[in-house]
């Protein structure tokens, strides 16, 4: 279907698209949809997928509607992506995968993104990709009216007679590992890849197996010298490997360096949650 509509676009205007997350504000999602007349809304949400499960449930119902909305005047095609709306990693690697699947298959359509729908932790994740993504367009939405009785929803927001809101108990804080306002360069995350899957499979790659392994997936970008000199090829890829990916990767601590094994590292937390976010083989 997509690929007959963008058949269809000759005429050089651009198509919209619109990223949000819904959680329970409906028009918060649909009418900026209508807005901005958007050809495809990728709408972010809770995984349905169990049956038993009362919050998908819940937000399955605010989903449900908020499709029919979108889809009533026919203009719109709708992509739900399912995915944990709680988890602040997850969410930068679902618009990002999303983001990517639009620059594939969406030519030169022009990639809205709601930040004021869903959970504080996609509207997190949605604000980090909007300035790692420079032509990615973020917009806000506010309340003009609202649905809410106050003294109901008071009674409903607590415990005991007391305000608590709709939590009423909580885990333990969990650090989140922070990316940077750069989006990491795939060459770099291709070679941390690599790393990750030798400290997964417990094997240790001298510096020939990363380049034979780099060379594999393609992403290898050694250019021989036309010039020879006294270095061999195999060194001065070596010390390429080193000076372009080894050493950026310490710098930015994805790696740390095995000082049992000269030439051997180990990625780190950091270096594992940058690969879950913006690894290729995590799509």
């Amino acid at each position: 279907m997509l690929d007959t509509v963008m058949e269809m676009n000759v005429s050089g205007k651009r198509e919209t698209v619109v990223i949000c997350c819904l959680s329970t504000e409906v028009m918060k999602v649909v009418e900026p949809v209508k807005f901005y007349e958007a050809s495809r809304v990728h709408i972010i949400s809770y995984p349905s997928n169990k049956e038993d499960d009362d919050t998908a449930k819940f937000y399955g119902a605010f989903l449900e509607e908020a499709c029919e909305r979108i889809t009533e005047s026919g203009r719109t095609i709708v992509m739900v992506d399912e995915a944990d709306t709680t988890d602040y990693q997850e969410m930068v690697r679902a618009i990002i995968h999303i983001v990517d699947y639009e620059k594939a298959h969406g030519g030169s359509s022009l990639i809205y993104i709601n930040i004021s729908s869903g959970t504080p932790e996609y509207i997190s994740a949605a604000m980090l990709v909007s300035i790692q993504e420079g032509d990615l367009v973020a917009f806000s939405v506010r309340s003009k009216k609202r649905s809410l009785d106050y003294d109901m929803a008071l009674k409903v927001y607590s415990k005991d007679g007391r305000p608590v809101g709709i939590t009423s108990e909580v885990y333990d804080p969990i650090m989140v590992t922070t990316f940077g306002s750069e989006k990491p360069s795939d060459r770099l995350v291709a070679c941390l890849e690599i790393i990750k899957r030798q400290d997964d499979e417990n094997t240790l790659m001298n510096f020939n197996d990363i380049i034979e392994a780099m060379k594999a997936i393609d992403s290898w970008d050694y250019v021989a010298e036309a010039k020879k000199t006294r270095t061999d090829d195999a060194q001065k890829e070596r010390m390429f490997l080193r000076r372009n990916y080894i050493t950026p990767m310490l710098q930015r601590e994805w790696i740390v360096e095995n000082h049992r094994r000269r030439n051997r590292f180990t990625i780190t937390e950091k270096g594992r949650a940058i690969v879950d976010v913006y690894g290729k083989e995590q799509t």
